[in-house]
């Protein structure tokens, strides 16, 4: 008996908060009362937001010399496509001369101690000669070798294919011109190279943006930002087209002035938005949820409720608005919602329930 009591005064506030209200057909008809059961979705708009078309750095492919460059000659123009291999120009430089000296030097050295070593080994092994003369040989060819190694490494640095370094020791001939060989298939989006004149070093001689997928990026407010997650799958509504996207990167800080966090989202490979493109984009995130007309909803003492049709009864419940668009609301998936909501005259329930409009 004791445990009936307890059960009843928690089930009585329940029922006393409840409002029904029963309405004849005519009464229906009267106020025109219609309804629609809510439609399932398995999206939810999270906002429209201003974003720009990024290229990710690991497109990019930047070519530059280690020296004041003059060129000679000039194969390509700005946004024009290339193949690896292409020629993109033909430079020269004294540095890119004095370097060519220096690895024709050490090679020529080289050579001069490998023959010494030979021969002194040679004798060493027939006990003609100290071993130490033979130690002390093979040490400097070891030393030259490094540095032969280091003038390779030099050569490359400044542009030289190893194909060049090859051809230039074994014949020990300098060239004057250095070719500029395109290390990827792209387009070239900067060109500072011009005929005739000096490149300054800190300067790239081109860019290079490969082909592959870019990046959208946003500032947007805080409040719809936390509402994301690195690696959350969302769609991307722009100009009627709808991109799969995911988040990839949100920024560890918040901009203080605007209260704002940048967002930086994923694009497939078929996109044809560009880089640079500043554009509305509507984020619709990957959830489920109910979606009713925004007719259907109205606010009661700070509370927003729908009314359901239960038979002839109708019964105000709560909702929990989780996003908008401009025609509907996205609303918490609830077993009380699964009944017809009424889609007119919503006022004149509420105000039949006793309540004032707000």
């Amino acid at each position: 008996m004791k445990t009936f009591k307890i059960l009843l005064l928690t089930i009585l506030p329940l029922t006393l908060l409840a409002k029904s209200l029963t309405l004849t057909e005519k009464e229906q008809q009267n106020w025109k009362l219609e309804t629609s059961t809510p439609k399932s979705s398995q999206t939810l708009p999270l906002g429209s937001f201003i974003v720009e078309v990024t290229t990710p750095p690991t497109l990019l492919h930047s070519i530059s010399l280690p020296f004041n460059a003059q060129v000679r000659s000039l194969n390509v123009a700005t946004y024009q496509s290339i193949k690896k291999g292409d020629l993109l120009a033909n430079v020269t430089g004294t540095e890119w001369i004095e370097v060519q000296q220096k690895a024709i030097s050490d090679a020529i050295e080289l050579r001069h101690h490998r023959h010494l070593a030979e021969r002194k080994n040679k004798l060493c092994r027939e006990e003609i000669i100290p071993k130490k003369e033979c130690v002390a040989a093979n040490a400097e060819l070891k030393n030259d070798q490094i540095k032969l190694a280091a003038s390779k490494a030099h050569l490359q640095s400044f542009g030289a294919t190893p194909q060049m370094v090859r051809a230039l020791l074994k014949q020990l001939k300098i060239n004057t011109d250095i070719p500029i060989i395109a290390p990827t298939d792209g387009i070239i989006t900067t060109l500072h190279a011009q005929p005739g004149k000096t490149t300054d070093a800190a300067n790239a001689l081109f860019v290079i943006q490969k082909k592959g997928a870019l990046w959208l990026e946003s500032d947007m407010p805080l409040a719809k930002a936390l509402r994301l997650t690195q690696g959350q799958k969302v769609q991307l509504r722009i100009n009627d087209t709808l991109y799969k996207s995911e988040v990839l990167q949100l920024s560890p800080t918040v901009d203080m002035q605007n209260q704002s966090r940048h967002i930086r989202f994923s694009l497939t490979k078929d996109s044809t938005l560009l880089a640079g493109m500043r554009t509305n984009a509507e984020v619709i995130m990957i959830e489920k949820s109910l979606r009713v007309p925004k007719k259907s909803v109205i606010k009661e003492s700070g509370k927003t409720i729908v009314f359901v049709k239960k038979e002839k009864a109708y019964e105000d419940v709560t909702v929990n608005i989780l996003s908008e668009d401009e025609k509907y609301y996205y609303l918490k998936d609830d077993e009380t919602l699964r009944f017809p909501i009424v889609n007119t005259s919503v006022a004149i329930l509420k105000s039949m329930l006793g309540e004032e409009d707000e």
